[in-house]
């Protein structure tokens, strides 16, 4: 363990008790950067005067590609009016969230997140919970009983063991008929010129295959509904969409 990782460690044991986490900005690799820290991106936000969503989408991938990916996961799910429940994994700034409630204005939306600095942001959404997050599972949500169950920007940046655990999670949780929407850096997104940027710059991104996911959410009665690419600079996510067998 680093100096640094000792120290967030020795840190957070003194903190627990006032329920307050340290969580660093920055990674070692100074190619890439690992977390969007809250308050200075809600303070640089409003110097541009942006929205933090728009802030995030201007300087981490592309104006607008948020709203995008949303629009396109729902008409694929086939997803356009009320539902009763959502769950996300990782909804960090929330911006995901306020297009999804937009679109969908569900009675409650679940979070799980682990970055507390997030926290009191997501709370101002509409009929937002809050669950306990401990980085694997969605324990506090019953099985079948959600509407749509997603992840964005999330499964590229966890350990492999972190993803299948969610995903199981992910099909236990959402009721038959219900609809699982998450992105990923598949074989397909590894294209010549991105794999060449993360040989000279590396990353921390965690490619998935694909077929294994199918295989694996196909033994948990989803059938894959369709996908799509969204924007991952210097390269893409693949986004996809399964429905739960009814």
């Amino acid at each position: 363990m680093s100096v640094r990782s000792e120290f967030g460690a020795w840190a957070n044991r003194l903190l627990r008790p006032l329920n307050v986490q340290f969580i660093p900005g920055t990674s070692p690799d100074p190619a890439v950067k690992t977390y969007i820290p809250a308050r200075k991106t809600i303070a640089a936000a409003r110097s541009e005067g942006l929205s933090v969503s728009e802030y995030i989408d201007k300087i981490h991938v592309r104006p607008g590609a948020s709203r995008a990916a949303i629009q396109e996961m729902l008409q694929i799910a086939g997803l356009s009016d009320k539902c009763e429940t959502v769950c996300e994994i990782g909804a960090g700034s929330g911006r995901f969230a306020e297009e999804v409630i937009a679109a969908l204005h569900p009675n409650m939306y679940e979070i799980y997140e682990t970055a507390r600095d997030w926290l009191p942001e997501l709370r101002k959404l509409p009929n937002v919970v809050i669950r306990d997050s401990d980085g694997r599972t969605l324990r506090q949500t019953p099985a079948g009983s959600v509407d749509l169950v997603h992840a964005q920007r999330v499964f590229s940046y966890i350990p492999f063991y972190a993803v299948a655990g969610y995903m199981a999670e992910m099909a236990r949780v959402a009721r038959p008929g219900g609809t699982v929407a998450f992105d990923a850096v598949t074989e397909d997104c590894l294209e010549e010129h991105m794999v060449s940027d993360w040989i000279r710059n590396g990353s921390i991104h965690h490619p998935v295959p694909k077929q294994w996911m199918l295989s694996f959410l196909t033994e948990r009665d989803l059938r894959l509904a369709g996908s799509f690419f969204t924007p991952l600079p210097p390269g893409k996510l693949e986004v996809l969409v399964f429905h739960k067998k009814g």
